[in-house]
């Protein structure tokens, strides 16, 4: 890696010299790499001629007489802006990241043993028809731009010295899995609960991990008592070792685009609630910080439209991928959030002692599937690795460090074989709820929840997925492998997972919360987000009627804490004889709830919570695990947001003191500490801590990470309002002074029923993977600051502001 590091840092300080120095050769030498998006190009595979219209914010609009040149020309156009970022996805996908850097072997170790690549070439055999169609549709494009562009490929593929080889189904359907991976619920918060559990014991691990309340809010309502209550206290433990946390996390964080305790919004709601008198739906999905962005918007329309050429839609595509994933037709639209169900659960197998290839089940000992994998590795020797797969899945434990026991992850992804592009190709053809809910039943990995909206006035709601249903036990820790107890049974039927359509409330929200209540006879998951985003949504969507598309971006650019306002409810009733916290205090008590960039308080009462949890738990376990429970999900907010309301619970008490604490005592000690915090971090004036002055996002490309490439390739910083309990969730991680963006919402969109010509849309950083092109992040600010660009529907609305005509000939 040192050496590669080293000869990157050498071409990209050529390379920047060239540009500064250079002038119009070293801007020659980036630029030229950038997409021709007028004239007319000859491009072998076509049936028919094609033309890509692409509007002034770099969107492009296919138009193609017929569905394989339409998908075709989707998979030369997503190459022209994206290709290094697709190569870097087909690597993931193929746990091939080694043969960019050797540093990337472990990463590739874990991925290989997951076996998303297998999984996804299992896939790829069984697809149907129509799957394969658009597949090889798409590859053959990709494969058009790659023929026809090696002397004039990403700036990235020079600087690394690598080539691409032809792209290929299978390298869409890897980059589905390791969405679908990331996406899929409880894969590491099982092993970390079950530490917590181990270390703390059980009640004292429910104290600070509170279930969700069961006064909601929830997606979908159940009024009638059912079979499934509250989770249980009794869960089946077994012993795994002691795993580092610190390890495995960089395995999962080696993915890049996902950042633990993640969420989305979406919400729908129809033509009574609406100025138009028709319905509206926004969505807008949060993922990691990364450029260039995770999503793609594009529009694919035949021209005409027929039975043989249906396609006629906009919304957001992954690069990686064909088809829209989210957006509309001129029909239907729809958004996602992700649902996160428990579809992943760990079993301890039990190895025969006369026989290392062989377990134990229900009493017999069975053969472990043994697949070898071969990893390359930049400037080394080839690896060998061995995988052992059981029935329940791959053994883990020699990629999940600390782990003692044969541990194997059996995940429904991997189980079963996935049409969950098939499910994409549908959504984008679909023309009412029946055939919107046909299309979601393929959509098996990952869950999401699926808001809906229609041109007749309809709104509905759908959780599709594979969610196990077990003989035994929840899946929210290990278990044991050989007993057979805790296998299972099946999934939950598509028809009985929570749906909606037309409820009385007249809207549908969605944030990651429970989505049913505990009446609802199906165990979905035990983690679940924290409701303020959830509560928030709701009470805004309940407050107002006649709303339009501006209200809409209003929502979604809402800071408003509900937490934070609990806790200022509390720090304000404090005193201090500190002149500075007095100061501070003053500030908090004025603040208006809204954690925007000029505002001092807002920092104020995020340094107080960042002490605060550590005032409150550090002293209840080591410093390992604290660590630990500071990245689990939203439960240290939600144990703290409930225990405010506590003066004297026993929570509030510091065990390693003699006397007895109380909430304000905990209250003062870290309102002070975090006034002293933001003194040292931004100087002694109160009214200069800003949120933006910590509050900041910056886009780091992987290739940035060497300078003095970071000058070409990275973003930012730039301030942002917010944090990852807003409706407008701009999350940070680390609780003690690092305050930067880690994950946020990848993109905004708005869907107007009343007229498509209306739905509003924005990236993070702009529709162009290549430094120095005009789209590369001159979406940025507009992001920032909770401004749009039109995603037109209609052609005559596009050529009002094209930017380029280009025409693709056989």
């Amino acid at each position: 890696m040192k050496l590669l590091k080293r000869v990157i840092k050498i071409v990209g300080a050529i390379l920047i010299v060239l540009i500064i120095v250079g002038g119009i050769g070293g801007y020659w030498f980036v630029t030229k790499t950038h997409p021709q998006i007028n004239g007319t190009l000859r491009v072998a595979g076509l049936k028919a001629q094609v033309e890509v219209l692409r509007d002034l914010n770099g969107i492009p609009h296919i138009y193609a007489a017929n569905v394989d040149d339409l998908l075709f020309a989707q998979g030369y156009v997503h190459a022209q802006d994206r290709l290094w970022q697709m190569e870097q996805s087909r690597r993931t996908g193929a746990g091939r990241l080694s043969e960019l850097s050797a540093s990337n072997l472990n990463n590739d170790k874990f991925l290989r043993t997951i076996g998303l690549a297998r999984a996804a070439k299992a896939d790829w055999e069984t697809a149907n028809d129509d799957e394969k169609r658009a597949l090889v549709a798409f590859s053959a494009g990709v494969n058009a731009f790659i023929d026809t562009h090696r002397d004039n490929l990403p700036v990235e593929y020079t600087l690394i010295g690598i080539s691409p080889e032809p792209w290929t189904p299978v390298d869409s359907l890897g980059w589905a899995k390791v969405m679908a991976f990331n996406l899929g619920g409880s894969s590491q918060f099982d092993l970390q609960r079950a530490q917590f559990i181990a270390n703390l014991g059980l009640s004292k691990w429910k104290e600070i991990a509170p279930d969700y309340p069961t006064t909601g809010p929830f997606i979908v309502d159940y009024s009638a008592a059912d079979e499934y209550r509250a989770p249980t206290d009794a869960l089946p433990m077994v012993s795994i070792g002691n795993p580092d946390f610190n390890a495995i996390n960089a395995r999962y964080d080696a993915l890049q685009f996902f950042d633990r305790g993640a969420g989305s919004n979406n919400w729908v709601v129809d033509g009574t609630k609406t100025a138009s008198g028709k319905p509206m739906l926004a969505n807008d999905p949060h993922l990691g910080v990364q450029i260039p962005a995770i999503w793609y918007v594009i529009g694919l329309h035949c021209a005409p439209v027929s039975a043989d050429c249906p396609y006629n839609v906009v919304g957001f595509a992954l690069p990686a991928t064909p088809g829209v994933v989210i957006g509309h037709n001129d029909r239907i639209a729809w958004g996602f959030t992700n649902v996160g169900p428990d579809v992943v659960d760990y079993y301890v197998e039990k190895i025969n002692p006369q026989n290392p290839n062989q377990y134990e089940f229900k009493g017999k000992f069975e053969d472990f599937q043994i697949v070898k994998e071969t990893i390359k590795v930049k400037g080394g020797a080839d690896v060998q690795l061995e995988v052992k797969i059981s029935r329940h899945g791959p053994i883990m434990t020699p990629v999940f460090d600390g782990v003692k026991e044969p541990l194997a992850l059996q995940w429904t992804a991997l189980k079963e074989r996935s049409h969950i592009l098939g499910a994409v190709s549908k959504l984008d053809r679909a023309r009412d709820f029946k055939e919107f809910r046909e299309a979601m039943k393929l959509f098996d990995a990952p869950a999401q929840n699926t808001v809906y909206v229609d041109v007749d006035g309809n709104i509905g709601y759908q959780t599709p997925g594979n969610i196990p249903i077990r003989a035994k036990g929840d899946g929210s820790v290990p278990v044991d492998g050989a007993s057979g107890d805790y296998e299972w049974l099946g999934y939950i039927p598509y028809d009985e997972l929570p749906s909606a359509y037309n409820p009385a409330a007249h809207y549908i929200a969605t944030a990651n919360q429970q989505v049913a209540p505990y009446s609802y006879k199906y165990m979905i998951s035990r983690d679940w987000a924290a409701p303020f985003r959830a509560q928030r949504i709701n009470d805004l969507l309940r407050a107002k009627s006649k709303i339009t598309v501006d209200d809409f971006k209003m929502m979604q650019g809402d800071s408003t804490s509900v937490f934070l306002l609990r806790l200022q409810k509390y720090v304000a009733g404090l005193s201090s004889d500190k002149t500075q916290a007095t100061r501070a205090l003053e500030l908090v008590k004025s603040w208006n709830g809204v954690l925007s960039t000029d505002s001092a308080a807002t920092s104020i009462l995020e340094a107080t919570y960042a002490r605060l949890v550590r005032n409150t738990f550090a002293n209840k376990m080591s410093d390992d695990l604290f660590k630990l429970y500071q990245g689990y999900s939203d439960a240290n907010r939600l144990a703290i947001y409930l225990l405010l309301e506590k003066t004297d619970a026993a929570g509030w008490d510091d065990p390693t003191t003699a006397q007895k604490e109380s909430r304000d005592d905990i209250l003062k000690k870290s309102f002070e500490q975090g006034v002293d915090d933001l003194a040292k971090l931004l100087g002694d004036s109160p009214s200069d801590w800003k949120w933006g002055k910590l509050h900041t996002a910056t886009y780091a490309h992987p290739v940035g990470s060497v300078q003095p490439l970071n000058l070409l390739f990275n973003v930012g910083p730039i301030e942002v309002n917010g944090d990852g309990f807003t409706i407008n969730s701009t999350k940070f991680s680390d609780t003690r002074g690092n305050y930067g963006m880690t994950n946020h919402p990848s993109m905004r969109f708005i869907a107007d029923t009343s007229n498509w010509d209306r739905s509003q849309v924005i990236l993070p950083v702009g529709q162009s993977g290549l430094p120095l092109n005009k789209h590369y992040s001159d979406m940025a600010q507009m992001w920032a600051t909770i401004q749009y660009v039109p995603l037109y529907f209609s052609r005559g609305e596009v050529e009002k502001i094209r930017e380029g005509l280009l025409v693709l000939t056989p």
